[in-house]
């Protein structure tokens, strides 16, 4: 396994560590904004994740799943957005679901293949 690869996966699983987390928190009504750790990393590390992956698939080739596996991040990456959003009052379970199912579902699609 390539080092490239292993960094993809490791990044997919803080980004969906650091997507629990601050929905646990989001959910408790506590301010994740607060800590600065947790404002920048996120962002840190779904760059990580896509450059690394899009990277991958020049590498090795487009495939149709990894087509589907683009798209499963675009609708992570929106489902969380509209989740976080501070325009948002409440705290949208859907959104938050939504965001978590196309990540788990885009990282199956890796471990897949």
């Amino acid at each position: 396994m390539s080092t490239l690869v292993q960094l993809h996966i490791v990044f997919a699983f803080l980004t969906l560590f650091l997507l629990i987390i601050r929905g646990a928190m989001q959910f408790a009504g506590k301010d994740w904004r607060a800590k600065k750790l947790l404002k920048i990393l996120p962002h840190l590390s779904d760059t990580v994740l896509l450059v690394s992956g899009l990277v991958l698939a020049f590498i090795y080739g487009f495939e149709i799943w990894m087509v589907e596996k683009l798209l499963c991040f675009v609708v992570y990456a929106l489902g969380a957005a509209k989740f976080f959003s501070k325009k948002t009052q409440q705290a949208r379970a859907f959104d938050f679901i939504l965001a978590l199912a196309a990540l788990l579902i885009a990282m199956w699609l890796g471990y897949r293949h």
